[in-house]
């Protein structure tokens, strides 16, 4: 007793499953795109939420009491203290994605090593104590540089 089966495939039906494929890759991909877009909304509400005041109010405030008296840079405690609280606020990036969060850190680190070393010279010279404010000046837009990438997905 010998069985055939013969199996007709027509064209209509090869292109049925050729849409029903590329619907369901279709799906797949629409999903993990909203996954990813979920993710950069939810990582830019925290970060809003972390850093808007520090750069918009407190940054520039903390930064506007630096001085120069007597070849001295001065009053550097409030900026110091506002790089500080930065790097705290940012405690929730060293988990969530520490490439950021060690760029931050760096930066922030920099610029307060920077001003603590000014602030224990003597710096008499007028040109050098312009160098020393272009170069917090330099320092304070990398701090915002990194923190702009971030927002932007950069």
């Amino acid at each position: 007793m010998d069985v055939t089966v013969t199996v007709d495939i027509t064209l209509a039906e090869i292109v049925a499953v050729l849409a029903i494929l590329v619907s369901i890759g279709t799906a797949i991909k629409q999903w993990n795109h909203d996954l990813r877009v979920n993710k950069i909304n939810l990582e830019a509400d925290y970060f809003r939420s972390l850093y808007s005041e520090h750069l918009l109010h407190k940054l520039p405030k903390a930064r506007s009491y630096l001085r120069f008296s007597g070849g001295k840079l001065v009053d550097v405690d409030k900026l110091v203290d506002e790089l500080n609280q930065i790097r705290q606020d940012s405690l929730y990036f060293k988990y969530s994605d520490e490439v950021f969060y060690e760029k931050l850190k760096t930066s922030l680190r920099a610029l307060e090593d920077y001003i603590i070393t000014c602030s224990e010279q003597n710096i008499r010279s007028q040109e050098n104590q312009n160098e020393v404010t272009d170069q917090i000046q330099e320092k304070m837009k990398e701090i915002y540089e990194v923190l702009s990438k971030k927002y932007h997905g950069k």
